[in-house]
């Protein structure tokens, strides 16, 4: 059913990616206003048209063309990198901390596209070792939760593009040998969520947590600490609704995605689940561009006063902890691309839950992009 709330969500969206759109070639587009052509808006606008059910309604040369885009990135080790210096360079399982994340939204998207990549991956030969993956699951720093998982989970990403793709059907055996218990240590039985035992406080055990649970979810792990995991969440909620001062795509999907998913498997606190939903979804039209394109960076009703500057952690060559790069703060930036993948997922997934919203509609959730992989979703253990 396309409820009138679906309908104007979508509306609001591709009026996004249509103004992002840069020439005639297909998937080249902006991340924002006044940029230029860029892998993260060319990404994010695949994952909002599939979001939609539009991406595979367009020709079939043209969904190959765009693919191109992260094929080329692709190097001759298998790692993505938009540098084109790294084409033929060779990293070391150390040396691939700052390509991780940039890897694993080009497995993404072309996930998305429902095309594969021209080459092999053998950067990832070192955790095809079940003691080493063990081992490099547990070398972060917990501390920094979000940051770590961000890195777990694009290795994951990885490993089942390598059994999709490339026939190594040993991975979800070798997943539940060396990630699992590495990560099931990780958790902590207090809160249920992964680093705060370690002193990431709950908003960052909350953002590495959910870069942890679609790998739980994509395999049909069983979740452990789930009410301690939910008290967490709800306490992590702001007045407002929001997940973050001012709001944030990033965290506020987090929040949404943490409480639906978790209510999927347990009644605890049932009522107070669903009320944080609906405030939740009350905050998140509170980024709907009040001209129909786009969301906002933040929202209507915010005042740059409120704003907190959200972290985007970079791993820079060489460096052996991620750094903060803060982001949000310039009261120019108004609207990115990712928010429009971000907030229509997340109203998708709390309409999902309470069934009455009016946003109800035939959203596609597609498990292979595992921001969307949600426990009510098939696991992705057999293709």
């Amino acid at each position: 059913m396309k409820t009138s709330g679906y309908r104007q969500l979508k509306e609001t969206s591709l009026n996004f990616v249509d103004a992002m759109k840069i020439g005639d070639q297909p998937g080249v587009y902006r991340k924002e206003k006044g940029e230029g052509e860029s892998f993260y808006g060319s990404y994010h606008a695949a994952h909002i048209l599939d979001l939609f059910g539009e991406l595979h309604n367009r020709p079939a040369a043209d969904l190959d063309t765009w693919a191109g885009q992260f094929q080329r990135r692709q190097t001759r080790q298998g790692y993505f990198s938009g540098n084109p210096a790294d084409s033929s360079r060779i990293r070391t399982l150390e040396e691939l901390e700052p390509v991780w994340h940039y890897t694993r939204g080009n497995i993404w998207a072309l996930r998305m596209l429902d095309r594969k990549p021209e080459h092999e991956m053998p950067f990832l030969d070192p955790l095809l070792d079940a003691g080493r993956l063990y081992r490099w699951v547990k070398h972060y720093d917990w501390r920094n939760s979000w940051a770590a998982g961000n890195q777990v989970l694009a290795a994951a990403t990885a490993l089942f593009a390598l059994r999709d793709w490339f026939g190594a059907s040993d991975i979800d055996a070798l997943m539940e040998k060396a990630v699992y218990p590495a990560l099931e240590q990780l958790q902590d039985p207090k809160t249920g969520y992964w680093g705060t035992q370690y002193g990431a406080d709950l908003a960052n055990g909350l953002f590495g947590t959910i870069h942890v649970v679609p790998i739980y979810f994509a395999l049909g792990w069983p979740l452990r600490h789930l009410e301690r995991s939910i008290d967490s969440t709800l306490a992590c909620q702001l007045e407002d609704g929001s997940f973050w001062p001012g709001g944030s795509d990033c965290p506020d999907f987090d929040g949404a995605y943490q409480l639906v998913n978790l209510a999927a498997l347990t009644d605890y606190r049932r009522e107070d689940v669903k009320n944080a939903c609906r405030r939740y979804l009350a905050h998140a039209l509170q980024h709907q561009s009040q001209d129909g394109v786009g969301w906002l960076l933040h929202r209507r009703d915010s005042q740059p006063a409120g704003w907190v500057p959200r972290p985007h952690w970079i791993w820079q060559e060489g460096a052996t902890t991620a750094a903060a790069e803060l982001r949000d703060e310039d009261v120019n930036r108004t609207h990115i691309m990712l928010g429009s993948w971000f907030y229509p997922l997340s109203i998708a997934l709390v309409s999902h839950l309470l069934g009455d919203t009016g946003f109800e509609g035939p959203y596609h959730f597609n498990s292979h992009s595992l921001h969307v992989c949600n426990v009510f979703n098939e696991p992705l253990t057999s293709h």
